[in-house]
């Protein structure tokens, strides 16, 4: 029996309207699920970048250019930067050859006394792809991993021995910096590590025993990742309950309408606390909040997943945290300056969180850095000067039309930019200084009684204390606690002498890396003041310490260019992790050439540079120095 015309049409809105209903259902089951957070249950698992990529394209491809995804590799032809060519390496009492045989990467070892052959350590992972790069070789028994001997820089192209990357004297020994790096490095520099100790038991029963145990040398590990290097999920958060859901179409659906699945982060969705926490969890100082904690962090890995509190699952160092070691009370105090603030790379956390700004909850690393866009050097939305100042002029809007009067200098220079008064560079990383993040305004008693550099000072090197806080109580004559107070220096050297040469030679090993540093940085210095730092920074070239005297090295190259001294071709021959013999005699000719020069058209000497008035440092001035910079020496274990 055929229906009627008016049946069928009923029939039709009827079955539509049954197929609105069921399509509502799901919509509103799917909207549930989406904003439901995962139950302890079923926590999402770890899937790896290659999960994402369906859905996220874009994100993914502006992830594969910052040096997060490329921070650990496999190593081969296309990841390894540094020249395995079979030219010999000598430092520290050891001699390495890097080659590659048959595609593969290795480091030989040769006895340095009769050239014998001693073994070969091939290399399988490499970490790092920006600055410089390290090597890593896989124990054969396990999942274990070392950190081997040397790194390539790659601004330099040059191979460093690691003795030399870190603040450690020359009285290291060869293998001093030799790694496990299934122990720490793992857990930063990639994704969902599990470092799954296999020979824990054994271990810690021969210690029972009374037998001397090497913890770093002997512990063995089935280490698990959810991907080398640092991917989404180290920011978003695990991600199993996310990818299962998104196999829904009505799911799928509704999230291209912005609905968010509660189960997967979005730090920029966090509150401040939350979202710092996530770039925390790596840029933090951290240990675990008790011993007891230990045996899960070198088994199932860290706790921490994004959107907790980092506080919830490990302790955030400061300079008051107890040593684990009653051999090196100061392993952790150390890391900071007198006044608490960090002096260290990947301690940006604790920086961020002293500081004044912090109150408000607009402030968070993502304010200023971007992890999908811009230039991958420093994650910034752009990497030129003035770009800089953006993120501090959308909250001090109205010193856009103050710098010069605010500054003191000219906009657009190096002067008046925020960073430089604000955030100067005060912190150590490997190879290289960084600014602090820790956000304050310059006091010239403070900071030196600390210890630490000055902002100004930093720039106007050739100036006492007493001027640079005479300045800043002209110029800002509300700061009252520059006005009249007594500079008492924490390195013991005389408040009548230049800055940056007191902190140069007397300072402890960061003050002078960040001096050495600065000395360089000519852009903002008036040409007349820089001669008097070219024989502060020759001195500097015979520390004891090669990162001290490579960041020397490299301002006095940068004074030549300036000056026109004619000294690059013999510090071109200088080799800071070189033979002291070699250095000494390199070091020898530079002072012959510098005293050489005509220096007629100089201006003379200030007293409080030390220096006479043939530009050498005056014996005195130097052996005072020399005294203080040996009370202020101390060992800085950096913890990479």
């Amino acid at each position: 029996m055929k229906l009627s015309q008016k049946m069928r049409t009923r029939t039709i809105f009827f079955l539509l309207l049954i197929t609105l209903f069921i399509a509502a259902l799901l919509s509103v089951q799917a909207y549930r699920d989406l904003r439901a957070e995962p139950p302890p249950a079923i926590q999402s698992a770890y899937t790896g970048a290659n999960a994402c990529v369906n859905c996220h394209q874009d994100r993914h491809a502006s992830w594969q250019k910052t040096f997060h995804h490329s921070m650990t590799q496999a190593a081969n032809s296309e990841t390894v930067r540094g020249a395995f060519d079979g030219q010999r390496l000598s430092a520290f009492g050891g001699l390495v050859q890097p080659k590659t045989v048959n595609g593969k990467f290795e480091f030989d070892y040769f006895d340095p006394e009769n050239n014998q052959a001693l073994t070969q350590l091939e290399v399988v992972r490499t970490v790092g792809s920006h600055r410089y790069q390290q090597y890593l070789m896989k124990d054969a028994g396990s999942e274990t991993y070392y950190r081997l001997h040397y790194l390539w820089h790659i601004e330099e192209q040059r191979w460093v021995h690691m003795n030399a990357v870190f603040l450690g004297s020359d009285e290291q020994a060869f293998d001093a910096q030799i790694a496990t790096w299934n122990s720490n490095c793992v857990f930063c520099h990639n994704t969902g590590a599990e470092p799954h100790v296999s020979n824990l038991a054994q271990v810690r029963a021969r210690a029972r025993s009374g037998e001397l145990i090497n913890v770093g040398a002997e512990l063995r590990f089935d280490t698990k990742l959810a991907d080398l290097g640092i991917s989404c999920e180290s920011c978003h958060g695990p991600g199993s309950v996310h990818v299962k859901k998104m196999q829904s179409t009505p799911m799928r659906l509704l999230s291209k309408f912005g609905v968010r699945d509660a189960s997967i982060v979005n730090p920029s969705s966090l509150t401040s606390a939350r979202s710092n926490a996530v770039c925390g969890a790596c840029h933090a100082g951290r240990t675990p909040k008790s011993a007891g904690d230990i045996d899960s962090l070198y088994n199932q890995g860290i706790s921490y997943r994004p959107g907790d509190l980092l506080e919830d699952h490990l302790t955030v160092l400061n300079r008051d945290t107890p040593s684990p070691s009653a051999a090196l009370p100061h392993l952790f105090s150390n890391r900071f300056w007198e006044d608490g603030s960090p002096r260290l790379t990947a301690y940006e956390y604790q920086g961020h969180t002293r500081s004044k700004c912090a109150n408000d909850e607009k402030f968070t690393c993502i304010r200023c850095h971007t992890m999908h866009s811009g230039d991958p050097n420093g994650m910034l939305p752009s990497h030129t000067p003035q770009a800089g100042d953006a993120p501090c002029l959308r909250c001090h809007q109205t010193m856009k039309t103050q710098i010069a009067a605010h500054t003191g200098h000219q906009p657009g220079t190096s002067g008046a930019r925020c960073m430089a008064c604000h955030m100067p560079r005060a912190v150590y990383g490997v190879m290289t200084l960084h600014r602090t993040h820790q956000i304050s305004v310059p006091n010239v008693a403070a900071d030196l009684a600390a210890g630490k550099p000055n902002a100004c000072l930093n720039c106007h090197a050739e100036r006492t204390p007493a001027w640079a806080a005479a300045e800043i109580a002209k110029r800002w004559p509300n700061q009252s606690h520059e006005a009249g107070r007594e500079i008492m220096r924490k390195d013991g050297a005389r408040a009548d002498l230049s800055d940056g040469l007191a902190g140069l030679l007397a300072g402890d090993p960061v003050r002078q890396a960040v001096t050495a540093f600065e000395l360089g940085q000519l852009d903002q210095a008036q040409i007349s003041t820089l001669p008097v730092r070219v024989p502060w920074l020759l001195q500097s070239l015979d520390d004891d310490r090669p990162a001290i005297r490579r960041f020397a090295w490299h301002s006095l190259k940068q004074l030549d260019d300036k000056l026109h001294l004619g000294l690059q071709p013999t510090l071109a021959e200088f080799d800071y992790t070189g033979e002291p013999l070699s250095r000494a005699a390199t070091l020898k000719r530079l002072a012959i050439q510098f005293d050489a020069i005509n220096k007629v058209n100089w201006p003379a000497p200030s007293i409080e540079s030390g220096l006479d008035n043939h530009y050498v440092l005056r014996s005195d001035v130097l052996a005072g120095l020399q005294e203080a910079g040996r009370a202020a020496d101390k060992q800085i274990d950096i913890g990479e």
